[in-house]
């Protein structure tokens, strides 16, 4: 019935923050309950403090609420002086308020008041957070989880039973996060594309506890039928905006919210405020138009489902009511009580299972589920995995981590395109500038630490459309060497490994380290070469080296490069990717005449190579009508059978 539920579905930290706090306060009541003498309850309350700050460390917010509960009992004397105490301090917070507020009108400022100076971080946005954090119809706490409305008289029957501890913490709590976030958050106080308000669901369970003492009133006969009415009425609308929360993807009701001068309005404008624009009354009107429910079973194929868990509120509701109405449980009761426990596990089991069909996981990609097995056997501990876009991240989340390498999900980068009907935010010829500005030191600092890096890239050359920009950025920084794909190759599930070799500067006013004489073709001169790691390796190693090609005139067709390591017999011993220039990117029918462009590859050298001298062979060729590979003709200084160029650089194998 609370904002929880829709933030379920989210891997935000508040609802942990929130669990985590609950915890903290239980082993709090219980350490004073002890008396504070007991050594394990207060180890166990330190640990739960930490835990509470790991979590999230904003959730320090809480602390003086948290120790108002620890609080030891006092005599009836000693309780005039706390609340003398408590005044005094809501006296000094009143006048750090008021200073705040109107320091500058006094002549003060803010120079001696932290308070203002906080505010001054947080701008114009102070009230207006605080304003939905509290009181807007569509934003605030009340608003998202109306039922802890009933926290409001449930703190006051706190307060007249003499329960003071609860009722001041539960006030304290809220107002803690709600000012503490809308003073510090500053342009930020929405919390993100969210349901709001995000940053008070930590606060929700403690309005649970003060609402508590109203569900008690209506335990104990006569029932008032007014406030059962009201609390039966309150609990059905809260119900109604979870369902709202959690039936529809977020993003839908965003894009239902309507248009004004062009612009559509935020989800954290005016419609917090406005009736007709709140989201439980915009996301009923789409389940009628055909919006797909973003509910796990209606994604995962088994709509009968809920009714498992009907089935057993059901059953859990009867054995409260038995409960209530016995007080006292015999063993065979107990016992009884533990079945709905075992039901519900088993019910979580297959929901669990269920949801591996779910496509929000990418389980409708036949081809994920082999390359995750290709990925497990190809890579070591240490290694890590970069995923070319959002799109598989939560495949991996869902289907559990690589028992070696570690995945890195990288975001959408502002050069790719979604679809072949949408237009990418960036266009240009160098790849540097299609990645975020924190893709690129992080792709160099991950390189840093590896021999190797792999990409998990969701597109290849079957969509000409696709931009691929880290996969551009790797071929022209780094040595692609080889490219893995599924039997059936699924296009859109390739594995590329590449070496982290720092290949040369395309930018930089450098030539090749060796010159060549080699020109295939009429057109296609290999200009050169560089070996980054030098020409001597031991058997295993990886081998990078960087081609530079220039075309003497403009050429007609897209040619293909193949490259060998070969005995001084001429045996084969090791074979590079075969691919267009460039990481397979380059098409030679669009190089301009005399403009040098690098070609960074790598092979790996077969662990049982043995050792000695061996030389570099490189095919230039085609594919013709009927998709026949053509070579072409090569000459210089060494050469073989017309068509395979040889380096004049010997690789020696120690």
């Amino acid at each position: 019935f609370t904002i929880w539920w829709t933030y379920s579905q989210s891997l935000f930290r508040e609802p942990l923050a929130g669990l985590t706090l609950l915890v903290a306060a239980l082993l709090a009541e219980r350490w004073r309950a002890a008396g504070s003498r007991s050594v394990g309850l207060t180890a166990a309350l330190i640990a739960a403090f930490i835990a509470v700050l790991l979590v999230k460390a904003t959730s320090a917010l809480a602390f003086p609420a948290l120790l108002v509960i620890a609080l030891p009992r006092v005599r009836r004397v000693e309780r005039r002086i706390l609340l003398r105490v408590v005044g005094v301090a809501a006296l000094v917070a009143l006048i750090f308020v008021g200073l705040a507020v109107f320091g500058d009108a006094l002549g003060v400022g803010g120079r001696y008041n932290p308070l203002a100076r906080l505010l001054e971080r947080s701008g114009a946005y102070f009230g207006t957070a605080l304003h939905t954090y509290l009181f807007s119809i569509g934003g605030s706490i009340w608003g998202t989880s109306p039922v802890t409305l009933l926290a409001l008289p449930g703190t006051w029957l706190l307060w007249r039973r003499g329960n003071a501890r609860y009722a001041v913490a539960v006030v304290l709590m809220l107002l803690a996060f709600a000012v503490g976030y809308a003073a510090s958050s500053g342009g930020f106080w929405f919390g993100g594309l969210s349901l709001p308000p995000r940053f008070l669901v930590p606060v929700v369970p403690f309005l649970v506890l003060g609402a508590l003492p109203v569900f008690e009133r209506l335990t104990r006969p006569p029932v008032p039928r007014l406030l059962a009415s009201g609390v039966l009425l309150l609990m059905l609308y809260s119900l109604w905006v979870q369902l709202s929360g959690v039936t529809l993807a977020w993003g839908d009701y965003v894009a239902a919210l309507p248009v004004r001068e062009s612009q559509g309005l935020i989800e954290w404008g005016g419609g917090l405020n406005v009736a007709q624009y709140l989201r439980w009354v915009i996301v009923p009107v789409l389940w009628t138009r055909g919006y797909p429910l973003n509910v796990v079973w209606a994604r995962a194929g088994v709509p009968n489902f809920p009714y498992a868990f009907i089935g057993l509120a059901l059953l859990c509701g009867v054995g409260v009511l038995i409960v209530l109405r016995h007080r006292q449980l015999s063993r065979r009761d107990v016992g009884l009580a533990a079945v709905p426990a075992l039901l519900w596990l088993l019910a979580v089991g297959a929901g669990l299972r269920a949801v591996y069909r779910d496509p929000l996981y990418a389980s409708d990609r036949p081809g994920l589920f082999p390359m995750r097995s290709i990925i497990a056997a190809e890579t070591a501990p240490g290694d890590v995995l970069l995923l070319s876009s959002p799109e598989y991240q939560n495949f991996f989340l869902n289907y559990g981590s690589l028992d070696g390498a570690r995945v890195v999900g990288l975001p959408t980068q502002p050069g790719d395109r979604p679809s072949e009907s949408q237009p990418p935010e960036i266009e240009s010829d160098n790849p540097d500038l299609l990645l975020t500005h924190l893709t690129i030191p992080l792709i160099h600092s991950l390189a840093d630490g590896q021999d190797r890096l792999w990409l998990l890239e969701n597109k290849g050359p079957d969509f000409p459309w696709a931009v691929r920009p880290v996969e551009r950025f790797m071929a022209q920084h780094y040595y692609p060497i080889r490219v893995i794909q599924t039997a059936p190759p699924d296009p859109t599930v390739r594995l590329i490994e590449y070496s982290t070799a720092d290949a040369p500067d395309p930018a930089g006013f450098f030539g090749a380290e060796t010159q060549t004489d080699l020109v295939y073709g009429d057109a296609l001169r290999l200009v050169g070469y560089t070996l980054p790691r030098g020409t001597s390796f031991t058997a295993g190693d990886v081998l990078p080296i960087s081609f530079q090609w220039q075309a003497t005139e403009p050429v007609d067709r897209d040619y293909r490069v193949a490259w060998f390591l070969r005995a001084a017999d001429g045996s084969p011993v090791a074979q590079g990717w075969d691919s267009r220039p460039g990481g397979d990117f380059e098409r030679t029918s669009a190089w301009q005449p005399g403009v040098p462009l690098w070609d960074n590859r790598a092979l790996r050298l077969p662990p049982d190579v043995p050792p000695g001298e061996y030389q570099l062979w490189v095919k230039v060729y085609f594919f013709d009508d009927t998709m026949t590979p053509r070579d072409l003709p090569v000459t210089g200084a060494e050469v073989l059978d017309g068509t395979i160029g040889v380096l004049p650089t010997r690789i020696t194998v120690r």
